[in-house]
């Protein structure tokens, strides 16, 4: 995971950085020892903060394995909760780059 190399870079910048995810706590557990990742994992199961976010990716529907799944987004947010900047993909298998991030954080400053 690209990111999980910029941590410090991003910390460097005032922001910490975690990502949502569908899965249960176990499974990002075991995801994140195996990538050995350093930022935070945040569980959402259910998908209801995915959805209340319009996040959830319509390429797969109800009985899908994925279902649930969102659309890559990074969101910068400042201490006081305003989202300053938004960088996604189409794809969950494709991922905003940690050069392209840096230089949002640069911008939004």
């Amino acid at each position: 995971m690209e990111l999980n190399g910029g941590v410090k870079e991003i910390e460097k910048r005032g922001y910490k950085l975690a990502a949502l995810s569908y899965d249960q706590t176990d499974v990002l557990q075991a995801f994140t020892d195996k990538r050995g990742l350093t930022f935070t994992l945040l569980s959402d199961p259910k998908s209801e903060v995915i959805d209340r976010y319009g996040l959830r990716d319509p390429a797969y529907p109800v009985g899908n394995k994925a279902y649930g799944v969102p659309t890559p987004i990074i969101f910068i947010v400042a201490r006081d909760g305003t989202i300053k900047a938004k960088l996604f993909e189409e794809s969950f298998k494709n991922r905003p780059s940690l050069g392209l991030v840096l230089e949002t954080l640069d911008k939004v400053k």
